[in-house]
């Protein structure tokens, strides 16, 4: 018999053909006269067939079980026993019913006595139960009535199983609902809108907002409660948007349940399904109604403050250019003056031997000797008070442009604490020392600005140190850098003065034993060279005993 061959299945002792159990197919011919025909080759050729058929059967990926009429199993495949976790012994003879939740037994015994009660061509298609087996939880029952000759009928249901559809759905359903609690619970208002543009969902916080219902809101509903100046713009950068399928954020003010419009921060994004498939966008707002009014205010603020700074910056060009008409008007007599003194000075050194009168002590002087000191040196004292002031306002007001130079520290030192001494050979009574390390390389700087930053930092340590002391300028390489140092005993600075000591105009309270004077002029004309040189400037004092200590690189950029 070929595979195409009409042949009939026929059930033996109420046995079914497909049984587990020992049964045999039989193969009727349709006239007897065929068994003649029936050789040994032909029934091998059957068996194998029949054993191909069977074999096909019992490995269809799907739960193929006969019933009888009341339930109860007569066969299964293979597959079918594994996939539910039995063997075909713990299976056949028993309720189908046993199967099911309890919940779904009634259910598909109600099926069954439809199935029954039908005519033959009637079938279940497509109901989905669920069982209490170990390894499928969900299945999908197709079954119908056996064509069969004999009295009592016979079902073949056929189960599929959809334990992971339905875990997936109820993942889809469960996260549906997560998401949908987790909207409406939001603290910021949200919207969804489909691929066709138009909004399908608004969580509770916009509702409760708006003071509308999701009714009301979808579709285009929501720009009815956008300001009618601001719904044209929201529709145009919506719609762009969407056609180029792109994030867009838009302000716009909405309407609140009170009657009252509130700014409002609208951000949207694409949404795309798991094959890349355009599905709309998602949306969150928030109420940006104070920002809004806190940028209204600082734009009136910046506003005030750019009027306030525009009249500060008036005031100081009035003020540089009062100063400097100031400066003038002071260095011309100052300067005639210096010269008058230096005149005066050469006459009374030929009428009056006045050389040798200005080598003598102070009190051994006489009058007119003392006179011309005080003169000298106040008029030195007004014309360095007006040098230093006009070189802060140029730093302060441009960069001073640097004159490099390439020094070798050990000569150009010597000769700055030379050109020192030599200027206050008359005034300065305390031991100098210069210690200078050995092979120091070369420093590029603006020496100019260096020897005053030095020349104010030993004037400064001679006027505080009592006569005697010693003052120390030292220099040496540390890590790439220069490092200068200026110390002097026998005084120390507070240490809550110390970060007020390179103001201008200030001057240590009660700190000036020895009367020197002094404008408040000097450090901070040292800190502002420093600063021009690319270096830091730093002071310690204790233990009666101050240190200025100034780092410079070894190469300073103009």
């Amino acid at each position: 018999m070929s595979r195409n061959q009409q042949s009939s299945w026929h059930y033996t002792r109420q046995k079914d053909i497909l049984s587990v159990t020992p049964l045999h197919l039989e193969v009727v011919s349709e006239r007897a006269t065929d068994l003649e025909l029936c050789t040994p080759e032909t029934l091998r050729r059957t068996q194998e067939e029949l054993q191909w058929y069977r074999s096909l059967y019992e490995n269809t990926p799907s739960v193929y079980f006969t019933l009888d009429a009341t339930g109860k199993i007569l066969s299964v495949n293979q597959f079918g026993a594994d996939s539910l976790g039995y063997t075909l012994e713990q299976l056949i003879q028993t309720s189908i019913f046993n199967l099911f939740e309890e919940s779904d037994k009634q259910r598909l015994s109600n099926a069954f006595k439809e199935l029954l009660t039908a005519s033959p061509e009637s079938e279940i298609t497509n109901w989905e139960f669920r069982l209490n087996a170990s390894k499928m939880v969900w299945v999908k029952v197709k079954a119908r009535i056996l064509p069969t000759e004999e009295a009592n009928p016979l079902i073949l249901m056929v189960c599929e199983d959809i334990t992971a559809y339905k875990q997936t759905e109820d993942l889809l359903r469960e996260s549906e609902q997560r998401f949908h609690t987790m909207a409406d619970t939001a603290p910021v208002m949200l919207w969804m809108s489909g691929s066709d543009s138009l909004c399908n969902f608004f969580n509770q916080s916009w509702l409760n907002f708006t003071g509308r219902s999701l009714e009301e809101e979808q579709g285009l509903g929501w720009l009815s409660n956008v300001h009618p100046e601001d719904q044209d713009f929201c529709l145009k950068t919506y719609e762009s948007a969407f056609n180029a399928r792109a994030k867009f954020e838009m302000e716009y003010r909405l309407l609140r349940h009170d009657g009252n419009y509130r700014w409002i921060l609208d951000s949207g994004v694409p949404r795309f399904t798991s094959t890349g498939n355009f599905a709309g966008y998602i949306g969150s707002c928030i109420d940006i109604t104070e920002r809004k009014l806190a940028e209204v205010a600082l734009q009136e603020t910046q506003e005030a403050a750019q009027a306030q700074f525009d009249e500060i910056e008036s005031l100081n060009r009035l003020k540089d250019e009062f100063l400097s008409t100031v400066s003038h008007e002071l260095r011309t007599p100052l300067t005639n003056m210096k010269m008058a003194i230096q005149m005066l000075g050469i006459s009374l050194k030929k009428e009056q031997n006045f050389l040798l009168e200005m080598d003598k002590p102070e009190t051994e002087r006489s009058k007119a000797a003392r006179y011309f000191q005080i003169l000298d040196k106040e008029c030195d004292r007004e014309i360095n008070l007006i040098n230093n002031f006009l070189d802060l306002q140029k730093l302060d007001n441009v960069a001073k442009p640097l004159v490099l130079e390439t020094i070798q520290l050990q000569q150009w030192l010597c000769r700055v604490l030379q050109v020192f001494q030599a200027r206050n050979r008359n005034s300065s009574q305390q031991e100098l020392q210069l210690n200078i390390a050995a092979n120091l390389p070369p420093l590029t700087c603006d020496p100019f600005s260096l020897e005053r930053i030095l020349i104010e930092l030993l004037t400064n340590a001679c006027k505080f140190s009592p006569p005697e002391a010693q003052i120390t300028l030292s220099a040496q390489l540390k890590s790439k850098q220069i490092q200068f140092k200026v110390v002097n005993t026998g005084v120390e600075i507070p240490t809550t003065e110390i970060p007020l000591i390179f103001n201008k105009f200030y001057r240590i309270p009660s700190n000036d034993p020895w009367k020197q004077g002094g404008t408040g002029l000097g450090l901070a004309l040292v800190q502002k060279l420093t600063l021009s040189l690319g270096g830091t400037i730093e002071v310690e004092s204790q233990s009666n005993r101050t240190c200025f200590t100034i780092l410079l690189p070894l190469s300073s950029e103009g």
